[in-house]
């Protein structure tokens, strides 16, 4: 069956549909049903704020643009590219729904997408953030989940979202973590006798972000079954589309994490350059050797966020004054720097996404592209080193001009 949050719809035949259905109101539900419902927060509007570039890219974006505009929608959403270019460039205001959590018993969690299905067979649809998913389960066979498996006991949070099976590092940053900033109010004793689902494989940053945020690895479960029915959920839900989540819980989360990290003394002294390089994973910078004798003029750092643990990654990124680099997981770690980085991100023309714009607005931060050549069927990127040196100049002016 695949089943599209967006528009509601689901391919099945019409025995399944006569047994499964779609809830798209859980909070309607919880009150027919007697469940605990508790909103958050109230939905908003949230402000974020342009990048900045050098005119060469601003003159590229402006031709693309136009080439955009003579599309279809059909066209549009095909490309992937219907709002980059608007959201990178533009003053650009995100609707963010209400945030709750809902106690809902008897819950089957399926795969590591993280939906929910409840006992009475209802889909419910704002357990993840506005995507289609498959579910390769029947409704005979979600029937029978709840009455032959095992159901584990206790109360349980699931942390997967849509991309979890990626276990992506930026994902984990911005639509899982911010969960848990909705069961700040719940009290010490309630906490500790908390469950976490997590992705299975989880990597160490996973399980050494939880470790920060007071949850110990023995209130973890990974998921490895198609699917787990617990014997309570508390479904948390801080975004309604994946990378975009409450500002208010996105920054709860990274101070709590950075608490034990950041005093005064640090920030005061931020003023390392880094450089997060991509030569051991993919989408490499292919002429970062040039790159790096431009960089080691200005004194950059060059470092792999993959050779690095969580606590490293924090320490480092908390004492940057720029951090620049390609576009990719660890880019996000601007997360953990403070208010007013300035962030470089470097992006292939064919291959990149706004989205780490996003933190730099929740942040203060002052974002800063340019765009590279794409150069191979799997996306690296030739940097023009003109370019490069171009944008350095023009950050470093404009931090000079704030002493």
């Amino acid at each position: 069956m695949t089943f599209d949050s967006s528009h509601f719809q689901q391919e099945v035949d019409s025995q399944q549909q006569s047994e499964l259905s779609i809830n798209t109101n859980l909070k309607e539900l919880a009150k027919k049903r007697g469940w605990l419902f508790e909103v958050i927060t109230p939905p908003s509007i949230q402000i974020s704020y342009p990048s900045n570039t050098i005119e060469e890219d601003i003159l590229y974006v402006i031709s693309h643009w136009s080439e955009l505009l003579t599309h279809t929608s059909e066209e549009l959403v095909k490309l992937g590219r219907e709002e980059y270019f608007y959201h990178l460039h533009c003053v650009t205001n995100y609707e963010i729904g209400e945030t709750f959590r809902c106690s809902i018993p008897r819950a089957l969690v399926v795969n590591q997408t993280g939906l929910v299905i409840t006992s009475d067979r209802e889909i419910i649809c704002q357990s993840i953030e506005g995507q289609k998913i498959n579910i390769n389960l029947k409704a005979r066979q979600i029937k029978d989940k709840f009455n032959d498996s095992e159901i584990l006991s206790g109360t349980y949070i699931s942390l997967l979202s849509y991309w979890s099976h990626s276990l992506n590092f930026a994902h984990w940053l911005m639509d899982c973590l911010p969960k848990l900033a909705l069961i700040e109010s719940l009290d010490s004793i309630a906490k500790k006798d908390l469950k976490f689902i997590i992705p299975d494989g989880s990597p160490h940053y996973i399980v050494d972000s939880l470790k920060l945020l007071s949850i110990q690895e023995e209130q973890t479960i990974q998921i490895q079954e198609e699917s787990i029915t617990v014997e309570n959920l508390i479904l948390c839900r801080a975004a309604e589309k994946a990378g975009r989540p409450q500002k208010m819980h996105f920054l709860a989360i990274r101070n709590k994490l950075l608490s034990s990290f950041i005093d005064e003394e640090s920030v005061r002294l931020a003023s390392t350059r880094i450089y997060v390089s991509r030569s051991q994973s993919s989408r490499k910078i292919v002429n970062e050797e040039e790159v790096l004798q431009i960089l080691i003029k200005y004194n950059f750092q060059v470092i792999h966020c993959e050779k690095m643990s969580l606590a490293e990654q924090i320490r480092i990124f908390s004492e940057a004054e720029i951090v620049l680099g390609p576009h990719g997981a660890g880019i996000y770690n601007q997360f953990f720097c403070n208010s007013g980085t300035s962030i470089i991100e470097i992006y292939n023309k064919e291959y990149w996404h706004h989205s780490s714009r996003i933190i730099s607005s929740f942040m203060g931060h002052k974002h800063w592209h340019i765009f590279g050549e794409n150069v191979s069927s799997d996306w690296q990127t030739w940097v023009d080193p003109l370019k490069l040196e171009k944008v350095l100049s023009l950050v470093l002016h404009d931090i000079n001009s704030k002493i």
